[in-house]
Formats: structure tokens, sequence, C-alpha cells
């Protein structure tokens, strides 16, 4: 076997588990653990989050439309409002009981 050839042997196999143990974090991530109770790396984190940097996105969008003018201060206010009331229903925020 020519050397260059177990070198993109040795690459495609590496490139292979990667990308394997890519898709079990994310797996792990979506499947409804509690967020502490799991380990979860950024890579996996920062697939799993496409919601979250789309709404980053319309927040950012709705901020430079404000600057511009192209939009009044009521309008992004209730645009905003309306992103959290979105995010409230998808992130419901849980407090714990206390032993009290």
């Amino acid at each position: 076997m020519s050397p260059v050839l177990a070198v993109m042997l040795v690459a495609t196999i590496i490139a292979t588990v990667y990308v394997a143990l890519i898709a079990m974090h994310v797996l792990a991530i979506r499947g409804g653990e509690r967020s502490g109770s799991r380990y979860r790396p950024r890579i996996a984190r920062w697939i799993a989050t496409a919601d979250e940097r789309r709404r980053g996105r319309a927040e950012s969008d709705a901020a430079r439309r404000l600057m511009t003018g192209a939009l009044d201060r009521a309008s992004y206010r209730a645009a905003l409002a309306a992103m959290a009331a979105q995010d409230e229903i998808e992130h419901p925020v849980e407090i714990p009981k206390s032993k009290m």
C-alpha cells in the first residue's frame, strides 16, 4: 500500500469517527435530558441550537431596523415581546422547589 493511500485511509477513518461522535452528542442533547444532567460539548450545542441562532438574528435585525429608523419604538417593543413570548412557550423556566 502506498504511503499516500495509507494516510488517506487513516484520515477517512478519523473523519468518520468524528462525525459519528458529533451525531451521538446531538442525539443525547435532543433526547430530553435535563440540561445539567449530561455532558454537552460545544459543537453539539452549536448544532442543536439553530433556533437560538435564528432568534438572535431576528433580534439583531429588529435592533438594526430600530437604529436606522425603519422601525419605531412601539413596533420594536412589540416585536421583542412576541419573541419573548415564543421563547417562554418553547423554553419554560423551571424553578426548583425549596426544601424549607
